[in-house]
């Protein structure tokens, strides 16, 4: 072992760590190919960082000196319009300065595009307020949201543990890569030094989502008595006294004051908005007039939350209360584990989701979430 022992103590750092990590991630690497490991083995350092009153993450590739590409720092930006709903607007990734004759995107003779981890840097653009959506275009942003969120929640927080090789990735099994170095000269306490980092560093997420918990329970709980006031308002609980003298209101007021609360209000407020608006259909609206409230309430124990909309007696289904439960596996970066909605209890004939292939209320039926299946 003399030989590997001076091999290995010479060796600085941790050759090929990120290569490693990303590798050991079942995710990362069905996109890294034979060829994008050569290439990736120049990779020093990952970087993420979030830009303050902006929904968006950027993630920053640092390289060494390679005989692929020029840059030292390929970077990818994800912007999110509503990051809670994750609603995409664009990815913009870095232009890639390949050497001649080494662009591992494309095949060298035809130039047609190939399987790379480096397509990863592609900017993409999506035209969310276009009514003529390109479907392939969002899947392949959400795809590359994936990929994003992957290496900045678990790549680079926990990299130590992916490059040993025993982390797991919510459902995903650990694909375990050994190091192929002889176990010599000082790499073990490299090692053992990372693991003391990252526990730090762990140390510092639990304190933070502890105390992102309890500023959300207080929050909730200073909301409370403001939703009941709404409540309230809007189904004439309460009547407000003392309406605004306006002369051009004067020929309405007199059935405005006969009708208790603000008729319609829920149904409107969600017409109101572009993205609930696309998925109320005609014959959802009379059903839709009955609604009372909506409420939303985390769930106790675990990641995830609960949508409540209650509904007065009407025509279309028995149910006086509907729900849908999401439970997260991670809920800060949207990684959805299981969407529980309710069974509604339709009266005979009024079944809205039969009368038409779109409706709202398919909304309460459970999604389909694939899991995934070790080839």
């Amino acid at each position: 072992m003399d030989l590997g022992e001076d091999k290995a103590s010479k060796e600085k750092g941790v050759p090929n760590f990120w290569l490693t990590a990303m590798k050991n991630n079942s995710l990362l690497a069905q996109e890294i190919t034979k060829a994008d490991e050569e290439a990736l083995k120049y990779l020093i350092d990952i970087k993420s960082s979030r830009l303050v009153c902006c929904p968006e993450f950027k993630l920053e590739f640092f390289f060494g000196p390679n005989p692929y590409f020029k840059n030292y720092v390929l970077a990818k930006k994800f912007i999110m319009i509503d990051e809670v709903k994750l609603i995409f607007d664009e990815a913009i990734g870095s232009k890639i300065k390949w050497y001649p004759e080494k662009c591992l995107t494309r095949e060298c003779s035809t130039r047609k595009p190939k399987k790379s981890f480096f397509n990863f840097f592609k900017s993409l653009e999506f035209p969310f307020y276009d009514e003529s959506i390109d479907v392939k275009l969002l899947h392949q942003l959400e795809h590359d949201y994936e990929i994003g969120v992957t290496i900045k929640k678990e790549i680079v927080c926990h990299a130590i543990s992916w490059f040993c090789g025993d982390a797991t990735c919510g459902r995903r099994t650990k694909r375990k890569i050994e190091y192929d170095n002889p176990a010599a000269g000082n790499l073990v306490q490299k090692i053992e030094s990372l693991r003391k980092i990252e526990i730090e560093l762990n140390k510092l997420e639990a304190e933070f989502l502890e105390k992102r918990r309890k500023v959300e329970a207080n929050y909730v709980k200073l909301c409370q008595p403001l939703d009941t006031k709404r409540y309230d308002i809007v189904n004439g609980v309460n009547e407000v006294k003392g309406a605004p003298n306006d002369g051009a209101m004067v020929q309405s007021e007199d059935k405005a004051t006969k009708e208790k609360g603000v008729p319609d209000f829920w149904f409107i407020a969600m017409e109101s908005h572009h993205e609930l608006r696309q998925n109320i259909v005609r014959h959802d609206q009379g059903a839709l007039k009955y609604l009372t409230d909506i409420k939303w309430c985390r769930i106790n124990d675990s990641e995830g939350f609960k949508l409540e909309f209650t509904f007065g007696p009407n025509p279309y289904f028995k149910n006086s209360v509907l729900e849908k439960t999401y439970r997260m596996i991670d809920e800060t970066y949207i990684v959805l584990e299981e969407a529980i909605g309710t069974v509604i209890d339709w009266y005979p004939g009024q079944c809205l989701i039969e009368k038409a292939e779109r409706s709202f209320f398919n909304f309460f039926k459970p999604p389909e979430v694939p899991t995934d299946v070790e080839g």
